[in-house]
């Protein structure tokens, strides 16, 4: 070899080792820098015409493992939705509390049963009477409350979800940038640059939001998809849109648009993705916001439903001592025009503010007659109105009975009051509910949307609502996949049952709806789109002077549910006249004739019928996770209790789980793509040494050249 050939050996070791020395000097800086993974250095032999030419830098390849990435991405996504639904679990039972807690809704319900009991030993004194009241509008309290921390809760997870989606999108548009940056370096030969290390922790942070997977391309890009293959980042980005807020009480989806990065133009239709997310905290918290906290606002909404139906039920077979001087009940939603629908028989009486009979007007709906103190009966139309116009004549100087905007209303004349007695052996029912109860004359619970949802209607009936009122619904999947989509506009003539049809028909067999004997619309999805919810994303329909809606009349969509809790409350009537608590009950017979005691003094009979209702059992339809059964109150409401501790406790196992997968990958892919420090320094030994037997070549070749250049020359 010749002196000029050692020299330049001699100098590529320089070189070399000097490279080698700047990497591992990266390597150290960056120990404890998120997302670096470790530079190695391979080195090659330089060769000309088969001769050795000293040493070259291959390449310096970043130490990763793709496998072991992937898992991270997958495990760091379902720790993280875990962590957000865990997250929203602990305010939500910081807003519960204990079930033994005094402000629990067991709790509340014993708190009734006791005030009954003590109220029942002077059932007309103010003192027991405010207590029952207080104790029944505490349970309304906590109902209402509950239910509107839980709304509350919803409108923060949807603020969290926007939120995310702009964070989403930035992270997006990064990593497509990135791509670019990277195919340019690679092209020139750079396969270790620091936007490589930039990419993965932009990935690593999208997967926190979105469970991703990541496919690494040829020319240094990386391709990111969902989970199930949607694209987010490829030759086109996706952009994700979200309006944020409930629209009528509901949600809508995040939605996907792919984006031409060359004209910046939309491409191709954009999708929903709610059924994509996978995992991540966006999985987490929209399975929060439109699950799990949907689902305990329809089980409250349930309990709430029946606790108002149940009391309610008793309270209008009770009367007050002295009788009240007016009932007025609910806006049921029915107009005059609507058929009667009433069965059995049932007595309106006019008594005395000592509880003596005035007079009693006897009503038979099976044969829709009414007679007055025993007299001859006479027909009355089979109408709302029809009724309603026979009881005011029948009522005569002794009282009124009018109705309007749904609503009926029954006064005394003077300081006589109003007494409701169906008969024990022919009680009344429409729909299932007796007359009292059906129009809300002596309710305890009042509610801003209806309880009682076997309208009586039938699909004869007419519509009655305003021509060119529309429904909006939307027909969601578990995961917030949209089953179906459908309007329906009211148009002059339509019938209930024209209505009921119209909106099969648009649903176009994704679901079907039927109108049952009691009035009752009931909506089943189609085989494919079995466990599918409704949501009514608008109602402008108004039935006639009513007000109200045909969604709401019929209690369509989930959202009814936190309207029913979340207005819950106590009858305003009693609440400014506690007398008005119906503590007694009245006895009329065929015999009682005016002058004859109905409602005494003292009487506990209400009190203590109201008291066994807590324990009696109900049937309950199935709502959220709870199926339908039969059971108290007070059951049901340790078994509310009981499915938010189960699924909140899934939830903390499974982030702990998840949670301990992250740490395993994340250990794992230190062992590989991590910095050790040992490792590096005795590298940097090694190559120190190198540089310095290279040094040392370099200075013997330049003591030869010396040496020779002072032989003298012949």
């Amino acid at each position: 070899m010749s002196l000029n050939g050692i020299v330049a050996t001699a100098l590529s070791a320089l070189q070399t080792n000097s490279a080698a020395l700047n990497v591992i000097s990266n390597n150290v800086a960056n120990i404890n820098t998120q997302g670096y993974a470790q530079r190695t250095i391979n080195e090659q032999t330089l060769t000309a015409g088969g001769q050795l030419e000293g040493v070259d830098i291959a390449d310096v390849q970043r130490v990763v493992n793709q496998f072991l990435q992937q898992e991270q991405l997958y495990a760091g996504a379902g720790s993280s939705q875990y962590s957000a639904q865990t997250n929203v679990y602990s305010q939500l039972n910081a807003v519960l509390g204990q079930p033994s807690d005094s402000t629990s809704l067991s709790s509340q319900l014993d708190a009734i049963s006791t005030a009954l009991g003590s109220a029942s030993l002077s059932p007309n004194a103010s003192a027991s009477q405010q207590s029952v009241l207080s104790a029944f509008q505490q349970t309304a309290s906590t109902i209402s409350n509950l239910s509107t921390q839980i709304t509350g809760l919803q409108g923060q997870v949807d603020q969290q979800i926007s939120s995310s989606v702009g964070t989403v999108n930035g992270l997006i548009s990064q990593i497509y940038s990135l791509n670019q940056q990277i195919q340019t370096a690679s092209a020139s030969g750079d396969t270790s640059s620091g936007l490589l290390d930039q990419r993965d922790l932009a990935i690593q942070n999208l997967s926190q939001l979105i469970g991703v997977h990541i496919s690494q391309q040829s020319n240094g890009d990386v391709s990111v998809s969902t989970e199930d293959g949607v694209n987010l980042v490829g030759s086109t980005y996706a952009q994700l849109s979200y309006s944020g807020g409930a629209s009528n009480g509901s949600y809508g989806p995040i939605t996907l648009q792919n984006i031409n990065p060359v004209t910046s133009a939309a491409t191709g239709p954009a999708q929903n993705l709610d059924p994509h997310l996978g995992s991540g905290s966006l999985e987490g918290l929209v399975q929060m916001r439109d699950g799990s906290l949907a689902n305990f606002q329809q089980e409250l909404g349930r309990f709430a439903q029946q606790t108002a139906n149940a009391y309610n039920a008793q309270s209008n077979a009770n009367t007050a001592y002295p009788p009240p001087q007016s009932l007025t009940g609910r806006d049921t939603g029915l107009v005059s025009t609507d058929s009667l629908g009433f069965t059995g028989q049932t007595t309106i009486a006019v008594a005395s503010q000592s509880g003596s009979l005035v007079s009693q007007v006897n009503v038979d709906f099976d044969t829709d007659t009414i007679s007055v103190d025993g007299g001859a009966a006479t027909s009355f139309g089979n109408t709302v109105g029809g009724f309603v116009s026979a009881l005011n004549s029948a009522l005569g100087s002794n009282g009124t009975a009018s109705f309007a905007n749904g609503a009926l209303s029954i006064s005394g004349s003077g300081t006589n009051g109003i007494v409701v007695e169906d008969n024990a052996s022919d009680p009344t029912s429409r729909g299932g509910t007796a007359f009292s109860q059906f129009f809300g004359l002596n309710d305890i619970f009042q509610t801003a949307t209806p309880s009682i949802l076997a309208t009586g209607l039938s699909a004869s009936d007419a519509g009655g609502f305003t021509s060119g009122g529309t429904m909006s619904f939307t027909l969601k999947g578990p995961n917030g996949e949209i089953g179906k989509q459908a309007s329906v506009t009211v148009t002059p003539g339509m019938s209930i049952g024209d209505i009921v049809s119209s909106l099969s028909t648009a649903f176009g067999g994704a679901a079907t709806f039927t109108l049952g004997s009691n009035g009752a619309l009931s909506m089943t999805p189609s085989a494919a789109n079995t466990g599918y919810q409704l949501d009514v994303t608008n109602d402008t329909t108004s039935r006639g002077d009513t007000g109200m809606s045909f969604t709401t009349l019929f209690g369509l969509g989930q959202q009814q549910a936190a309207a029913l809790a979340g207005s819950f409350s106590v009858n305003a009537a009693m609440t400014s006249n506690p007398a008005e608590l119906p503590v007694g009950q009245s006895s009329i017979t065929a015999t009682t004739v005016a002058g004859d005691q109905i409602v005494g003094a003292g009487d506990s009979s209400g009190l203590l019928a109201l008291q066994a209702v807590n324990t009696s059992n109900q049937s309950f339809a199935a709502a959220g996770n709870l199926p339908a059964a039969t059971m108290s109150l007070d059951d049901y409401a340790g078994d509310f209790y009981q499915d938010i501790a189960t699924q909140s406790q899934a939830a903390q196992t499974n982030s702990t789980t998840q949670s301990d997968r992250l740490t395993e990958a994340q250990s794992q892919i230190s062992q590989v793509s991590g910095v050790n420090l040992d490792q590096q320094l005795s590298q940097m030994v090694t190559y120190q040494q190198a540089y310095s037997a290279g040094a040392r070549i370099l200075q013997t070749a330049q003591a030869l050249y010396d040496t020779l250049l002072q032989i003298p020359s012949t």
